[in-house]
């Protein structure tokens, strides 16, 4: 689950990540696509699949420009990932 807010200098992309471990946490963009990765601390069974990582691809927004910079700011608790258009990083 996630939950993405907007303010004038920046974009807040709150990521709930339950059972990751925050310190295998990588961070990548590519063409407007965010993609946040995480192994969890402990595996679980989907029927026959063995779940081991987290893996959560975003869009980012078209309203940001082609040029941006990404942020974590925090790792603990919901994951906070703050995008921040190149021209407007304070």
């Amino acid at each position: 689950m996630h939950s993405l807010m907007e303010f004038p200098d920046r974009y807040e992309i709150y990521i709930d990540m339950p059972l990751a471990d925050e310190s295998t946490l990588t961070v990548s963009v590519y063409k407007r696509v965010l993609k946040v990765r995480a192994m969890l601390r402990e595996s679980f069974r989907i029927g026959e699949f063995e779940v081991k990582e987290y893996v959560k691809i975003l869009k980012i927004p078209d309203e940001v420009e082609e040029e941006y910079e990404v942020e974590i700011v925090e790792r603990e608790g919901p994951i906070v990932i703050v995008v921040f258009p190149k021209a407007g990083r304070p």
